[in-house]
């Protein structure tokens, strides 16, 4: 889902008219948090951390920045609080390794 969430961003970015903050922003995040990602499946801990960083990043600049349409503001929002959220879950390897009746 991060991955998805990530291209969505990064897609975003050129569907709407952003300032140059914005939209450097959302195209790098984006990038960064597909490739967090892609490592956190591949079995790197860190993935989850650094989505959890950028999607905070993400929900601090969108009230920041200045920015040209509501939609950007929005669109950073709603995936900035996924990353953080899908970041606090947990994996599905945890989940398949508990007992039962825990």
């Amino acid at each position: 889902m991060n991955a998805v969430l990530g291209l969505f961003l990064f897609f975003s970015t050129f569907l709407w008219p952003h300032t140059a903050a914005q939209r450097a922003t959302g195209w790098t995040v984006g990038l960064l948090a597909v490739t967090a990602a892609l490592a956190g499946l591949s079995g790197y801990k860190w993935g989850r951390s650094v989505n959890a960083a950028l999607g905070g990043w993400l929900i601090v600049s969108a009230i920041l920045l200045p920015r040209l349409r509501a939609a950007t503001l929005w669109t950073e929002l709603v995936v900035g609080f996924g990353l953080v959220f899908l970041a606090t879950l947990p994996s599905f390897s945890v989940l398949r390794h508990r007992p039962r009746g825990v």
